[in-house]
């Protein structure tokens, strides 16, 4: 498991990357605003894709995508949960959003891109995927479909942790994202 020492590490290092990527004001937002409640859902869903437009010869790059699924799935910053209690509902939704948001933008680069010119943006993408479906499994965050299996003292340790690294595969996916 995690020491503490490399936890309170990371999460150090996630704090300063958020502070860091805030100072390029995406819209001024605090990082605790929260968005209005929304159902929590395992797999993106189909019907929230943007899609190109019908007469658009050339895909979309994931840079150019990005903004319009942002604004699709609801994210305004980067989901950042290890300063809330492990049972918070709205960083929950904010993980939910960043997961179905990368899985999507995934599935988007496969069927444009089958030339594998954006294998690192898919890479990073599935690894968001993967980190918000572990914290989705051991029911941080309101997020699972049944109650949390580990007792809460653990849960109040782990989900923070496994929090901050999905929300720092979140950075890594943006930032493989904007990369030219």
């Amino acid at each position: 498991m995690f020491t503490r020492r490399f936890t309170l590490a990371l999460s150090a290092a996630a704090t300063t990357l958020l502070t860091l990527s805030a100072c390029g004001g995406d819209d001024g937002q605090a990082t605790d605003d929260r968005k209005p409640t929304r159902a929590a859902s395992s797999a993106p869903s189909q019907s929230k894709q943007p899609s190109a437009a019908a007469s658009s010869y050339k895909p979309a790059t994931p840079a150019e995508l990005l903004p319009a699924y942002r604004t699709v799935y609801g994210m305004t910053s980067s989901p950042m949960c290890s300063h809330v209690a492990w049972d918070d509902p709205g960083c929950g939704e904010d993980l939910t959003a960043a997961g179905e948001l990368a899985g999507a933008m995934a599935e988007s680069i496969e069927q444009d891109f089958p030339d594998g010119r954006y294998t690192e943006v898919e890479k990073s993408a599935d690894h968001v995927v993967k980190a918000v479906n572990t914290v989705r499994k051991l029911g941080c965050y309101g997020m699972g479909s049944t109650p949390p299996k580990p007792d809460s003292a653990k849960l109040r340790e782990l989900c923070p942790s496994m929090s901050t690294i999905a929300s720092l595969a979140w950075l890594n996916f943006e930032s493989n994202v904007t990369l030219p």
